[in-house]
């Protein structure tokens, strides 16, 4: 159970409790027990908000379309969203902590984000997500993190398209197409879900669905492959980011593409930081329903610039 909906159950057995008391003639057994017990409820809500659990959780909610009430939910609406729900954590997770991506492919930190379906929360028909034996607390932490983020990516989609695009430029583009199937799953099922992380809770109701939905799907990447002659300003280590200078244009900064091996990574500091080169780049850019962002860019690879090079400049 998310601490969210822990919090309520608290909540509900306080105020239940705090009438009861009220409501009941002071008893030299009775009265005491539940002044105990109200102690203990209002610290245990205190704690809750203060430091919540720290295992990733996540129970998504349907009603209406696919969900029969609380007994039941459509199989293939459940695989789709559990699916698309999975992609977009650990994309999100692995681009966020470990650098740039594969289009397709296995990703680093995957395992760190792995999930299990682990309850059927009832009032609508609910699906809890946990990840089981944390034993990396500083990931665990992250992985919860990335959950909310994914949370409030989806406020972000149902609002407007300024507030999308403001929030979308913070994730890796290939978060946009496991969220464009999860809304397409939604939006396609016709009914309401409602998703709760750690003390967040996100609604969407049908006709927020279709706003985001229709939103959403209108953005798609493009990607190019890009040789361009410059000075290369190095790597750092630790979050596999790089600087290029090009010969003209803005100072180029991104992450070093997921090919790239820990000792080629070595190699380019130590043989072209600070000198002229010409670097093979892979820029994503995604378009939205406003037009085109700035793109995104990946290091493939680096060589030593001949003289007579002509390469091409940045989009």
């Amino acid at each position: 159970m998310t601490p969210l909906r822990q919090r309520e159950e608290l909540l509900t057995e306080l105020a239940g409790l705090k009438d009861l008391l009220q409501a009941t003639p002071e008893d030299t057994l009775a009265t005491p027990l539940m002044k105990g017990r109200v102690e203990e409820l209002e610290k245990a809500i205190r704690e809750l908000q203060e430091q919540p659990p720290l295992a990733p959780e996540a129970e998504l909610f349907f009603t209406e379309g696919p969900a029969l009430g609380h007994r039941g939910l459509e199989a293939k609406f459940a695989s789709d969203i559990l699916d698309t729900y999975q992609n977009m954590v650990t994309n999100h997770y692995s681009a966020k902590h470990y650098g740039a991506l594969r289009r397709a492919g296995r990703r680093r930190g995957e395992a760190e984000t792995k999930l299990f379906l682990t309850a059927l929360p009832r009032g609508s028909f609910g699906l809890q997500l946990t990840q089981l034996h944390v034993s990396d607390f500083v990931a665990a932490t992250d992985v919860s993190s990335a959950m909310q983020d994914i949370s409030g990516l989806l406020e972000a989609a149902t609002e407007s398209d300024t507030a999308f695009e403001r929030l979308l430029a913070s994730f890796n583009p290939r978060v946009l197409k496991p969220l464009t199937r999860f809304l397409e799953a939604l939006h396609t099922g016709g009914g309401q879900c409602r998703i709760v992380t750690g003390l967040k809770e996100t609604k969407l109701t049908s006709a927020k669905i279709a706003d985001a939905f229709t939103r959403v799907s209108a953005a798609k990447t493009d990607e190019k492959v890009l040789t361009i002659n410059g000075t290369f300003g190095g790597v750092l280590m630790f979050s596999w980011e790089f600087d290029f200078q090009p010969g003209a244009g803005d100072t180029i900064r991104g992450a070093l593409a997921e090919e790239v091996t820990e000792q080629a990574a070595e190699a380019m500091n130590h043989d072209f930081t600070n000198k002229a080169a010409v670097a093979k780049l892979k820029a994503t850019t995604v378009e939205t329903r406003s037009g085109k962002k700035k793109p995104t860019y990946e290091l493939i690879e680096l060589q030593s610039a001949p003289q007579d090079n002509n390469a091409q400049s940045p989009p």
